[in-house]
């Protein structure tokens, strides 16, 4: 065991930091490239935190790292003290009418159609000075988060128990048999959709294949027909022809308002939308007020949906 000389007096936020970063990363080398250290100062930090907690913190497993019982039971407590340290730096009052930040919210084609213009409608009513990027959820969502590519994601992806990814649930839509009325009846939908040849949405990140998922686990093989990366592209496609597409209800008051629709008529679990952030913004005002701003608006919208 390590007989500690250390003062815990002496462990600062840059080692409880560097501490977080490695946990989270699994990783010396990639903790300290998010950081923007060199690997020679994070084992050095690691060594002083070994000697604070009287604990080898990380052990090799092979060609990774893997946390202790003792760092395992530390990270979520040092994470706290981090956001908690970082707050007290933050002024707590914020004058709308002086906000000119640029926000970048990730999200794909439904959450933008359904949301985003009433997100910016309401920020350049109450901040008109702020800016809005809009830009499409990657695989690496995360990473973007943790580089500030992006500062919040809209998604049904269920995010990581990383400890400096949060996120709060934000609504739920249930689906529904979308058709073109004048090719087919919605009762010919209900009575026949296993033989009905089907439109499927499927972007480019595996896990978001909800539908497919869930289908695939109800024992139902659909006669998928025509594929596409978004739900923007999907109307003009299936537009004239017989093809039934499994899609989320807001869609008919948007991209689908043209369309027929009928309820699903089996079990077919709801979709949960999530909005997910990292810590780096977690305490600031100005961050959590545009959260706000998107929890109060999506909650609006899916209550008129």
């Amino acid at each position: 065991m390590y007989m500690s000389k250390f003062n815990i007096m002496d462990v600062d936020l840059k080692l409880l930091t560097i501490f977080n970063a490695v946990y989270e990363e699994g990783s010396i080398s990639k903790g300290a490239k998010r950081l923007s250290l060199s690997q020679p100062v994070v084992s050095h930090s690691l060594d002083r935190l070994r000697l604070a907690f009287n604990d080898p913190l990380f052990v090799r497993a092979g060609r990774t790292i893997v946390p202790t019982e003792r760092a395992k039971n530390l990270a979520t407590d040092i994470c706290e003290l981090i956001d908690k340290l970082l707050g007290l730096a933050v002024p707590e009052v914020i004058d709308l009418a002086e906000i000119d930040t640029l926000f970048c919210l990730s999200a794909n084609d439904f959450e933008r159609q359904f949301f985003a213009p009433y997100i910016l409608g309401r920020m350049l009513n109450e901040a008109p000075n702020a800016k809005l990027r809009l830009v499409s959820t990657k695989d690496n969502f995360i990473e973007d988060l943790r580089t500030r590519e992006c500062d919040i994601v809209l998604s049904p992806l269920t995010p990581p128990g990383h400890l400096d990814i949060y996120s709060v649930p934000l609504f739920e839509d249930h689906s529904m048999f979308f058709f073109d009325p004048s090719e087919i009846t919605a009762s010919e939908v209900l009575s026949n959709y296993l033989n009905l040849e089907h439109a499927v949405v499927r972007f480019g990140i595996p896990e978001t294949q909800i539908s497919d998922r869930i289908y695939q686990e109800l024992g139902i093989d659909r006669k998928v027909k025509l594929e596409v990366p978004s739900f923007e592209a999907l109307p003009a496609m299936m537009r004239g022809t017989s093809l039934v597409a499994t899609l989320p209800s807001s869609l008919k008051n948007s991209l689908f308002s043209d369309f027929g629709s009928v309820p699903l008529p089996f079990d077919f679990p709801k979709v949960k939308f999530n909005m997910i952030w990292h810590k780096t913004t977690h305490s600031s005002p100005v961050h959590q007020w545009f959260r706000a701003l998107i929890s109060s608006v999506i909650t609006a919208s899916s209550d008129k949906a």
